[in-house]
């Protein structure tokens, strides 16, 4: 049995930080991503004996987090918000208060997509997966994924209008560039 649970660790090893991530991209908080990650392993412990019975442990691994993070959001609708982002401010009290009301618009706006749609976007913007990845990992066919993205995108350039003006414009292009390679929400 030594030898099953040193496969166990030395694949939590591998995994983990990589899950994390991905789960804290989808939920927005990065100690309920700890723990659905953590559920996920201990899922997989209780049925240890089928370990050797999974042919791609990282494609399993990731779909089952995905999963499970999705059924988070789905329970706890989180409400998170935009606090890690490192945008340049003008230093100007106006700016400040623009960008702190961007943000909090932004975060709105993507906690208002349903639980499915905003893991499809997350999945394709913070993860980079392309329609298909995300097919294969979410068991649905591309033209959902196509059909959800397009939703995503539908609703926050609805919600988001009022901030595509002058005013906001270098701040929203700031925070999608951010919010493109690194933003966790």
């Amino acid at each position: 049995m030594a030898g099953l649970s040193d496969t166990f660790e030395e694949m939590y090893k591998e995994h983990y930080k990589m899950l994390r991530r991905a789960s804290e991209n989808i939920i927005g908080d990065s100690d309920a991503a700890h723990d659905v990650v953590q559920e996920v392993f201990v899922k997989i412990w209780n049925r240890r004996g089928e370990i050797d019975g999974i042919i791609n442990q990282k494609a399993y691994l990731y779909k089952s987090v995905v999963n499970s993070s999705i059924t988070y959001l789905e329970t706890q609708r989180a409400n998170t918000s935009i606090t890690d982002l490192k945008l340049e401010s003008s230093g100007t009290a106006e700016s400040d208060i623009m960008l702190k009301e961007l943000q909090s618009r932004v975060q709105e706006a993507l906690n208002a997509l349903p639980p499915k749609c905003r893991a499809i976007f997350v999945l394709s913007r913070n993860e980079g997966l392309k329609n298909r990845e995300i097919a294969e990992v979410l068991n649905l066919s591309i033209k959902t994924v196509e059909n959800q993205m397009g939703i995503a995108l539908k609703k926050l350039k609805e919600d988001l209008k009022p901030y595509l003006r002058g005013d906001y414009l270098p701040l929203i292009v700031s925070l999608l560039l951010t919010f493109t390679y690194s933003i966790n929400f």
